[in-house]
């Protein structure tokens, strides 16, 4: 299989000072699945045309490890149609010549991390064979579970003087920042989070810090008002397919509402190619852009996420972890054997401890999906749900069924056209193989349903079938049905008696 890789791909690969770790990642996965990395002749052309006479001439030596297209084919009118765009300059043409080859079936799949490129690749009807690195990792993840080469990643707390900053995880902080490991030192006896590899492979770390009201904010335009703020001081995760960008964002909102504070803010420099990915993350997550933060003679950009107040016109998603209590709400029934790995936070005090992440990308994504063919009995966006954790066979089911989790619904997706989509929407989602959710789509394709759903919280006592029967919340002698809808009264004695908080905003 044939594997086009965009030129920002080639020149971060081999360039002399490596500005995105995850293309290391993506080349692994590249070798480990034996692809043949193919570039195109106007690559070579624009890496010719590089400014730095030294980085052009090692990285025109290392081209010789690539398959280099032998014929260009320019595209023809028709391609130009569908795309629906003129050709604006020399660039455009040369973004249409590589969409072009994927196009008409000369390579397999393409690697771009140009998101205009993608966004032509969607209007082609090739988003299941152009992919972002990030794209690329998670979906070669999904379906080559054997081949991840790590057990599990963890991410813990630990003091920054038991971090080795010398590690070249940091090198792009020491490129932004002058002074980065003087103050990373002085840090010493602070706390930030890390997630490390089973081989103590650094792939993600997060400081928090609290700011309160008499914080400086000069250096800011348009300066901040007073308020308490949980800033983001630094925070970087490597591509891995594994979703560790969404764990550290519920670390995030956690320590917002564990701490009380108002807004959340992040500064990003906007002229490197790794923190795109990290700035489209957290703007899915609800951060607004607000202005500047001067930095000497360079700028960053400010990114802020406002609590305590829910925009009507955003998706749940855009609004999380904000929520209001003026909405449906249901009980939502999972088998035992998917309860855990699917929401792992949720985990029961009687089941064998499970590998708490592992080899599972669904387990450290903050949105997952949940599968069913029943009727949605009105369910809608922004609607919260309980899951019910069915007992096993052979259990006395009244004792060992629980509520376990509060969650609110993101999405609900009906009328998927075929396979392919179904797998792409669940994809490092689902608690589910390829091969069940096929067999999902072979037997349930015209009343399938895909619900995209936010893990809110576990609840603290685990409520059994035997008191939402004793509560007539469910009628003896049956356990709820999927989307069993019930009362605002009922789902508030239900958090209640759970020994369980939740803060709404109205």
């Amino acid at each position: 299989m044939r594997i086009l890789l965009d030129t920002n791909i080639v020149i971060h690969r081999e360039n002399k000072i490596v500005s995105n770790y995850s293309i290391g990642h993506l080349y692994r996965w590249i070798d480990k699945l034996k692809l043949d990395k193919v570039i195109h002749p106007y690559t070579v052309s624009e890496i010719q045309k590089y400014r730095d006479s030294e980085t052009q001439e090692v990285i025109s030596v290392k081209l010789e490890s690539y398959d280099i297209i032998k014929t260009i084919r320019e595209p023809d009118d028709d391609f130009i149609k569908l795309i629906g765009q003129t050709e604006k300059n020399e660039n455009d043409h040369i973004d249409n010549c590589l969409l072009f080859e994927v196009y008409l079936g000369r390579v397999d799949l393409f690697i771009t991390e140009d998101r205009k490129l993608r966004n032509k690749a969607d209007l082609l009807g090739l988003s299941n064979r152009v992919y972002s690195i990030n794209g690329f990792i998670s979906k070669v993840t999904a379906e080559n579970p054997d081949l991840i080469e790590y057990k599990a990643l963890s991410v813990e707390k630990v003091y920054f003087g038991d971090v080795d900053v010398n590690d070249n995880f940091f090198d792009s902080f020491r490129s932004y920042y002058d002074g980065f490991d003087s103050w990373f030192a002085r840090k010493c006896d602070e706390e930030a989070y890390i997630c490390q590899s089973d081989n103590g492979k650094i792939l993600g770390f997060l400081y928090l810090k609290t700011e309160n009201t008499t914080e400086n904010y000069s250096d800011i335009e348009p300066t901040f008002d007073p308020k308490k703020r949980l800033k983001v001081g630094t925070f970087k995760v490597e591509s891995t397919g594994f979703r560790l960008g969404e764990r550290f964002v519920k670390i995030i909102f956690d320590n917002a509402r564990r701490r009380k504070v108002e807004e959340i803010y992040v500064t990003l420099f906007n002229d490197k190619e790794e923190l795109v990915a990290l700035k489209d993350l957290l703007e899915r997550w609800g951060f607004i852009y607000h202005g500047i933060k001067h930095n000497g003679e360079k700028y960053e950009i400010v990114l802020v996420k406002h609590l305590n107040m829910i925009m009507t016109e955003a998706s749940p998603k855009f609004n999380y972890p904000n929520f209001s209590h003026s909405c449906n709400k249901y009980i939502l029934p999972i088998l035992p054997q998917y309860h855990t790995s699917l929401l792992p936070d949720s985990q029961l005090n009687s089941e064998n401890r499970i590998e708490f992440l592992g080899k599972k990308p669904h387990r450290y994504a903050l949105q997952k999906v949940y599968i069913s063919w029943a009727a949605t009995n009105g369910a809608k966006p922004g609607d919260l749900f309980l899951f019910y954790r069915m007992g096993e066979d052979g259990e006395i089911k009244r004792f060992k069924s629980v509520v376990t989790t509060i969650a609110i619904v993101d999405e609900i997706i009906e009328n998927i056209h075929s396979e392919n989509e179904l797998l792409s929407i669940c994809q490092n989602r689902s608690v589910f193989t390829t091969e069940e959710l096929k067999s999902f789509w072979a037997k349930h394709r015209y009343n399938l349903k895909v619900l995209k759903f936010i893990f809110v919280k576990s609840l603290n006592k685990r409520l059994t079938l035997d008191y939402l029967w004793d509560k007539h919340i469910i009628i003896k002698p049956n356990g709820p049905r999927p989307f069993t809808k019930i009362t605002d009264e009922q789902f508030d004695m239900i958090v209640r008696d759970s020994e369980t908080e939740i803060e709404y905003i109205e």
